[in-house]
C-alpha cells in the first residue's frame, strides 16, 4: 500500500524540462507587464496594434480591447472589416467566445469586444483583416496567466502561489448585480424565494419541490445518478451552490439566468409536471403568497390574463433566483492552507495538507501532468464554459449534443437576456446580455460539450458527471487516464504522461475542497 501512495521521482530530464521552463515562465512574467501588443500581417500589408482595455488580461471574463490598423509606413486605415479567432498554442483550444469588432472609434482605432480567455497559457489571436488595400491576416501572441508546470520542491514557487491564489476562495469576488432582474438583491424576494424553492404544491402531484432534486443536506443535489421529479429526468442534478457565477445554466447551457433556469422545471413534463397558470393560482389562494407578491410586484394578474400571468411566473423566479444567489460555497481545507501560505504562515495543524494532499495539488494545476487547471479553474474550480470529454452516455442517448443543442435552445428561449422579462430597458442590453451575444453558435466544438462543474462539494455530490455516469470520485478521475473517444464529436483529452499514484493523489487533494455552505441558516432548511 506505500508504494502505490509514493511521489513521483525527479530524474535528469525532469530536471532539465524544469529548468528550460522555468526561463519561459521569467519571459511570460516580463510580457504581462506589457498589454499592448504589435504585430505585422502575414502579407506584409498591415501594421497592427492590440492594447487591452484593462490594466492586465483577465482570466475567463470578457473583456475588449482596442485595434490601430495602419499601413506599413502608418496611414492610418479607416473602413476595415475584421474577423476574430483565437487559440492556444500550447494545447488543442479554442476561444469560447465569438468576438467581434463592434464599431470604429477613429480614423483606424476600432473596438473589439467579447473577448474571453478560460485558461492560462499563450493564447493566439488570429485577425483576417479586409481593407481597399486588400486582405491579410495577423498574428498576435498573448500570455494569460501563469501556466505552472511540474515542480516537486517542498515550497511553493512565485508563480505556484499566483496559482494558489487564485483559486483561494478568498479571491471569489462579490457576485455581480444581475441588472435583468430587477429583485436579485432584494431580501424580501429571497426570502419569498425561499417558501417557492420548498413548495411541493408548485407541481402537478403536489409531491415535488426544487428541494426534491437539490437537498441542502447534500450540497443541494439529490444523490441520484438521475434527477427525478413526477418522471425520470435525463440529467444528474448539480449543485446550486455558487450557481449565480456561472452565465450558463444546466450542463447544456440552455439558459443564460437563474432566474430563467428557475421556470424551466416547473413546466417540464418529467420535473414539476404543472403550468404557469396553476402556479399562480397557487399564489392567489395562499394569502401569505399574495401578500409577499403585491409588495414585490404589485397585484396578481387576473384569471385568463395570459401576458399578466406569464409576466407574473417570471416574476416567481426572478424570487427564486434572489433565494439562490444567497447559496455559497465557504472556506475549506484547502482555503485555509492556501490563506496560511500567502501570508507565510505555517498552516495549523487541522489545515496542513497532508504530503499526498500536496502532491495531487501540484499535479491538479500542473500544464504538464495534470493539466486539470485548463477547465477547472478560479475559486469555483470551474471555467463555466463547455467540453467534450468523452463523457457520453451509451445506448439510445449516445448521440447527444450538449452544447451544440444548448445554445440553439438559450437563442430561441422566451426568457433569455434579449426577452421582454429582462428588467434592463431595451436601449441598455447590449451590456447586460454581452454573454450571449458573443456566445460561439455552429462551432464543432460544441458537439457533445458539458459545462465543466465545479469541484467543491464532490464528497456530496455523487454520483457525477451530466448524466451520472460514474458513482465515485475514482471512477471520474479515471476517465481522464483512460482518455475514451466521444460517441459525438471529438473528444478535447489527451493522454497524460501520470502515474495511477498521481491520479490518486489528485482524489487525496480534492477531498480538501469539501467545506460548509455560507448562507442564512434558515435557507438551509424548509421555511417554517
Amino acid at each position: 500500500m506505500s508504494g502505490y501512495r509514493s511521489l513521483p521521482l525527479i530524474i535528469l530530464t525532469g530536471l532539465i524540462t524544469l529548468l528550460l521552463n522555468g526561463m519561459a515562465a521569467s519571459t511570460d512574467n516580463q510580457n504581462r507587464q506589457n498589454t499592448v501588443h504589435h504585430a505585422i500581417s502575414q502579407k506584409g500589408l498591415f501594421k497592427v496594434s492590440l492594447t487591452s482595455i484593462a490594466n492586465s488580461i483577465p482570466l475567463n471574463k470578457l473583456h475588449h480591447w482596442h485595434i490601430r490598423l495602419a499601413t506599413r509606413r502608418g496611414m492610418k486605415i479607416s473602413g476595415a472589416n475584421f474577423e476574430v479567432t483565437g487559440k492556444t498554442l500550447d494545447h488543442d483550444h479554442n476561444l469560447p467566445t465569438s468576438p467581434k469588432v463592434s464599431k470604429e472609434i477613429g480614423r483606424g482605432h476600432y473596438l473589439l469586444e467579447g473577448v474571453k480567455f478560460d485558461r492560462q497559457g499563450a493564447w493566439q489571436l488570429k485577425l483576417s483583416i479586409i481593407a481597399p488595400m486588400g486582405r491579410d491576416e495577423a498574428l498576435i501572441n498573448i500570455p494569460v496567466d501563469t501556466a505552472i508546470w511540474a515542480d516537486w520542491h517542498d515550497g511553493w514557487s512565485k508563480d505556484e502561489r499566483r496559482i494558489l491564489k487564485s483559486l483561494w476562495l478568498g479571491s471569489l469576488p462579490e457576485v455581480a448585480p444581475d441588472p435583468s432582474n430587477a429583485v436579485a438583491a432584494n431580501s424580501a424576494a429571497a426570502d419569498f424565494g425561499h417558501h417557492l424553492f420548498f413548495d411541493t404544491r408548485l407541481s402537478q402531484n403536489g409531491e415535488i419541490s426544487c428541494a426534491t432534486c437539490h437537498i441542502p443536506e447534500l450540497a443541494f443535489t439529490d444523490g441520484r445518478k438521475l434527477a427525478r421529479g413526477i418522471g425520470q429526468t435525463g440529467r444528474n442534478a448539480p449543485t446550486i451552490v455558487g450557481a449565480a457565477y456561472s452565465p450558463w445554466l444546466f450542463w447544456d447551457g440552455r439558459k443564460d439566468s437563474l432566474w430563467s433556469q428557475a421556470l424551466g422545471p416547473f413546466e417540464n413534463p418529467v420535473e414539476h409536471g404543472t403550468s404557469r397558470a396553476k402556479i399562480i393560482n397557487v399564489m392567489r389562494r395562499d394569502k401569505d403568497y399574495r401578500r409577499r407578491y403585491k409588495e414585490l410586484f404589485g397585484a396578481l394578474p387576473k384569471p385568463g390574463d395570459r401576458a399578466g400571468i406569464s409576466r407574473a411566473f417570471t416574476n416567481l423566479g426572478k424570487s427564486i433566483a434572489a433565494y439562490e444567489r444567497n447559496i455559497m460555497p465557504a472556506p475549506s481545507k484547502f482555503d485555509r492552507y492556501v490563506e496560511a501560505v500567502l501570508s507565510n504562515k505555517v498552516p495549523s495543524p487541522e489545515n496542513q495538507l497532508s504530503i499526498e494532499e500536496i502532491a495531487g495539488l501540484k499535479v491538479f494545476i500542473s500544464d504538464n501532468q495534470g493539466q486539470c487547471i485548463r477547465c477547472h479553474n478560479g475559486p469555483m474550480f470551474t471555467d463555466n464554459h463547455f467540453h467534450n470529454i468523452g463523457s457520453h452516455i451509451v445506448g439510445e442517448d449516445a448521440t447527444e449534443q450538449g452544447r451544440a443543442t444548448g445554445i440553439q435552445l438559450v437563442l430561441s428561449d422566451e426568457t433569455n437576456c434579449h426577452s421582454k422579462f429582462n428588467d434592463v430597458s431595451i436601449i441598455d442590453r447590449t451590456a447586460t446580455c454581452s454573454e450571449l451575444q458573443f456566445a460561439r453558435q455552429n462551432s464543432k466544438e460544441l458537439l457533445g460539450a458539458f459545462k465543466t462543474p465545479t469541484l467543491r462539494y464532490l464528497a456530496k455530490t455523487a454520483p457525477y458527471m451530466h448524466a451520472g455516469q460514474f458513482s465515485t470520485l475514482e471512477d471520474a478521475i479515471w476517465l481522464y487516464r483512460d482518455v475514451p473517444h466521444a460517441t459525438v464529436g471529438q473528444s478535447e483529452l489527451r493522454a497524460l504522461t501520470m502515474s495511477d499514484a498521481q491520479f490518486r493523489q489528485i482524489e487525496d487533494f480534492l477531498a480538501t475542497l469539501n467545506g460548509p455552505i455560507r448562507a442564512p441558516e434558515k435557507y438551509l432548511k424548509p421555511p417554517e
